[in-house]
């Protein structure tokens, strides 16, 4: 009873047996032998696979118009122009060099940082991340870094011209403004030593497990007019058409709401004899095994230099390649912009590790 009492944190009420579960989960090193390992892990991957995705947090709440930083939507509308969303709508990626530099002092109070950590996918990558909120960012000497980055969904979704679609915005996201931020510890900073890497993977995977419920016996311009007349479908751009077929291919449910992956760099003096440099595999957004684009996609090469700015299609294939330099570290801060939309999306398929390996 007292162990019950403890898991049920008045500060967070638990509401039902899922999250229970996940409570006392959380306490396991303590209970073994008592409770059942196995069906508690059962219970907890039950619930969090069952969860929707978060919808994130309205955008305008860190405009640069609400966080009263009227140098900061000058910057956004400078950087950002006319022919940097031209580019990113007509390709899905964009890269936009010196936006706002990191100095050797806010490097230096990140490589101190005490939250980072592995992720445990050390098969697939080997960065060290850690994702912070505005209080971490000012820590660390980076919050107008953070302010930047968070300041750019309201600035895409004025700029932006966004494809419609048949399905209803999820709150806090709307028709007309349809990108959110991402809710608590938003923003990713990963750092890359010697030989540190990451295999080609998209940040809004194909969620091959799930079959949707929006299928349609005909082409996909069909069923867009079928439902919301001939206007919808629009392929002025090959991202947008792109980006359309994909919310409409009934096989190919996405993982999760991110629509923009935005990534500053903090690397002063990176050469590309260094390594490290993002590759972007070029029309890789329906690729369904990210691994296979190395020998089907053409790429380009993104060095990571301080103060780049890489806006893409989170759907896009992209790959983190080794870091060569002997000493230099590659930092990088990441936030991913979505999109909530009830298009089916599932969220990202969790697992929990054998006890043994807590």
């Amino acid at each position: 009873t007292e162990f019950i009492l403890s898991a049920l944190n008045l500060d967070h009420p638990v509401n039902d047996f899922g999250n229970l579960c996940l409570e006392i989960y959380k306490y396991r090193d303590d209970i073994r032998g008592v409770v059942s390992m196995d069906h508690l892990r059962e219970n907890v991957l039950d619930y969090l696979n069952s969860q929707p995705p978060d919808p994130g947090t309205d955008a305008e709440l860190t405009s640069s118009e609400t966080i009263g930083n009227d140098g900061l939507g000058a910057l956004l509308d400078d950087v950002i122009d006319s022919e940097c969303i031209s580019k990113l709508e007509r390709d899905g990626f964009v890269v936009i060099d010196e936006v706002m530099k990191t100095s050797q002092s806010s490097n230096y109070k990140l490589s101190q940082w005490s939250k980072k950590g592995q992720t445990g996918q050390e098969e697939c990558r080997t960065d060290t991340v850690a994702f912070m909120d505005r209080g971490d960012a000012l820590e660390c000497g980076v919050e107008s870094q953070y302010d930047l980055l968070l300041s750019l969904a309201s600035h895409l979704n004025n700029k932006l011209d966004l494809y419609e679609s048949p399905f209803a915005p999820v709150f806090p996201g709307t028709r007309d403004n349809p990108l959110t931020n991402p809710s608590g510890c938003n923003v990713q900073m990963a750092e890359y030593g010697s030989q540190d890497f990451y295999d080609p993977h998209s940040d809004n995977s194909i969620n091959m497990a799930q079959h949707s419920e929006y299928v349609y016996q005909g082409s996909e311009e069909e069923y867009i007019d079928n439902c919301y007349g001939n206007e919808v479908f629009d392929d002025t751009t090959p991202w947008r058409a792109e980006m359309q077929r994909g919310m409409y291919s009934s096989e190919k449910r996405r993982s999760n709401y991110r629509c923009i992956t935005a990534i500053l760099y903090l690397n002063e003096g990176w050469e590309e004899k260094d390594g490290g440099q993002l590759r972007m595999y070029l029309d890789s957004a329906h690729c369904e095994i990210p691994n296979t684009a190395k020998d089907t996609h053409n790429y380009v090469d993104v060095n990571p230099s301080n103060g780049k700015l890489l806006l893409f299609d989170s759907r896009m294939i992209h790959s983190v390649e080794k870091v060569l330099h002997e000493s230099k570290i590659r930092r990088a801060l990441t936030l991913w912009i979505t999109r909530p939309e009830e298009s089916g999306v599932t969220g990202e398929k969790f697992f929990l590790f054998d006890d043994d390996e807590n």
